[in-house]
């Protein structure tokens, strides 16, 4: 019996028209692309800009036929990206790799520019870019999800109720990514825990292998040689500077300060936006090896604990993580670019901007 995954899995090429057609007629989508590329406009005329972002996009839209054009025309687009807001792209690893498909787990930092990096990599060395795990958090208004579906991502259900549901999300999104890697011969990236590390520690949660593995319960090696089967390779993305630093550092501050922080409902639009305008300075992408020992994937703990040895042994230490570690056991880590970062850091925030960038240097 095959299993639905229409509510979750990327747009197929059939999907591609009426989707967009829904993004030319949303206001939220036309205001956010119309802050990125016509920002002074946008500020002055907020009205015009949503309209002559509306005629670019309908042009180009229309010479749209499937989810491969689309991506085509995403490639330019984060080639501009990469040459304005990274000073130096570095990506290891990737040629000790097999042009087969992989589930790659990956630290995460940013919610759109992570994955991102992950894709230039692959399509910059001529590889089949992932699937992309996004969890329905993110998504607070329709436009987002059919962005976010449009460019391969499938959706993590979270806001569920009851265990008997929980079981039935959890169950299909553990046969969907099987399902993607082993059936469909497509990549599948997702984060090593829920939502992004933004105290800047980076440990893999044994929920999330837990739930990879749902899906090899029946298999005929068991779990492990099912998970063997799956290529499992540790990503780690290394960044230099986090343009959404100070919204992480407040947020922290305002938990530990007040016991909580609510969130705006267009703070995680402004963060993706944030994320990708902003500057970076030297970025790292680093793949890791297949991880097929048995012995280690039969154990989710001991797995998780596999991916985290692996993840710190191709971190890129940068000025700005060695600094903020000196600077918190009290020497003098000189860095231009922390100096820079907690000059826009709100005060009682800057003991956790600075523990962020420290993070990990003190693992």
């Amino acid at each position: 019996m095959s299993l639905d995954f229409s509510n979750i899995a990327p747009y197929s090429d059939e999907d591609l028209a009426p989707a967009l057609d829904r993004l030319l007629q949303s206001t939220p989508f036309l205001a956010g692309v119309a802050r990125l590329a016509l920002p002074k406009t946008s500020m002055i005329w907020p009205g015009l800009a949503r309209t002559l972002i509306r005629l670019r996009l309908s042009s180009q839209f229309k010479q749209l036929r499937t989810i491969a054009d689309l991506q085509d025309k995403v490639a330019p687009f984060m080639s501009r990206v990469v040459n304005t807001t990274i000073e130096k792209l570095e990506i290891s690893g990737l040629d000790a790799l097999k042009k087969r498909p992989y589930l790659f787990i990956s630290n995460h930092r940013d919610i759109v520019m992570d994955p991102a990096l992950v894709n230039w990599a692959l399509h910059s060395d001529g590889r089949e870019t992932v699937r992309i795990a996004i969890g329905d958090n993110l998504i607070k208004q329709p436009f987002v999800e059919d962005l976010m579906r449009l460019n391969k991502s499938f959706i993590v259900r979270r806001n569920v109720s009851g265990p008997r549901e929980l079981a039935k999300v959890v169950g299909q999104l553990s046969s969907y990514i099987g399902h993607s890697l082993l059936q469909e011969q497509q990549s599948v990236w997702i984060a090593q825990k829920e939502g992004r590390a933004k105290d800047g520690i980076d440990k893999t949660d044994p929920a999330i292998i837990k739930m990879i593995s749902m899906a090899g319960r029946k298999h005929p090696d068991g779990v492990a040689g099912y998970l063997k089967s799956l290529q499992i390779v540790p990503v780690y993305i290394s960044y230099e500077v986090d343009p959404c630093d100070s919204a992480k550092a407040v947020e922290l501050w305002k938990t530990q300060a007040e016991g909580g922080y609510e969130k705006a409902d267009s703070e995680d639009l402004e963060n993706i936006v944030l994320g990708i305008k902003g500057q970076k300075g030297r970025v790292k992408v680093a793949f890791g090896q297949p991880i097929q020992d048995e012995d280690l994937l039969a154990d989710p703990t001991v797995l998780a604990e596999a991916i985290d040895q692996q993840m710190m042994a191709l971190y890129q230490p940068w000025e700005t993580n060695l600094a903020a570690s000196e600077r918190i056991k009290g020497q003098n880590g000189p860095s231009k670019k922390l100096d820079e970062r907690l000059a826009h850091c709100p005060e009682p925030a800057q003991p956790q901007l600075l523990a962020t960038y420290a993070a990990p240097e003190q693992s």
